[in-house]
């Protein structure tokens, strides 16, 4: 973000989403992958809110980047090991749930859609805000149910218009399979949310 290679950048306090999307990196939160007490530059944890219905409140940050954009450090600092540099890293992600019961609920309204379940590998341009990622199961929606299995089903977009595309999410959020993130160091991290209902996007 510093670099000014991430499409928030610039954008702290404007509206980036739809108002139902909020945001939060906790890592306090049990059983998250990516929990730890205190950051790699010795500052305590804490939840960050990183959007908050739809705008972009907070970054990701350490002591550095902090001081660069005249804010509060707020101990994002992780490195995989004593050998490494602390980075400003992600740790549990998550997309807070909203009001929807559940995947049928969700659906009653599509004529014609895609229901994508989790993800294979993928790939994201923090510089230009796009993303891709393949989807482990995908199913075709039509006239409000689920029906026909499908096969090798991919998505891609431009998050920030994705985010702002967001019209549904699901009461329960989860948090998805153990990660890594990288940047030339491994350190573990969680993601998760809600089942999520997109008005458009690139499905292939």
């Amino acid at each position: 973000m510093a670099a000014g290679d991430s499409c928030g950048f610039g954008k702290l306090g404007q509206k980036i989403g739809n108002e139902i999307v909020t945001v939060v990196d906790d890592p306090t939160m049990r059983g998250g992958y990516g929990a730890y007490p205190i950051d790699d530059e010795g500052l305590d944890v804490r939840e960050k809110t990183l959007i908050k219905n739809g705008i972009l409140t907070d970054y990701l940050n350490h002591r550095e980047t902090a001081h660069h954009f005249g804010i509060e450090p707020n101990a994002g600092a992780r490195a995989q090991d004593g050998l490494h540099h602390p980075l400003v890293r992600m740790s549990n992600t998550m997309i807070m749930c909203g009001s929807y019961t559940d995947i049928d609920e969700l659906a009653e309204d599509i004529q014609y859609g895609v229901y994508a379940c989790g993800s294979r590998g993928g790939q994201v341009d923090t510089g230009r805000g796009s993303f891709q990622f393949a989807a482990q199961e995908a199913y075709l929606i039509e006239n409000g149910e689920i029906t026909t299995p499908l096969r090798d089903v991919s998505v891609s977009g431009l998050t920030l218009q994705i985010l702002n595309d967001v019209d549904g999410l699901t009461k329960d959020a989860k948090l998805a399979s153990p990660g890594f993130c990288g940047k030339g160091q491994t350190v573990p991290v969680g993601d998760g949310g809600p089942i999520m209902r997109i008005r458009e996007a690139l499905v292939g």
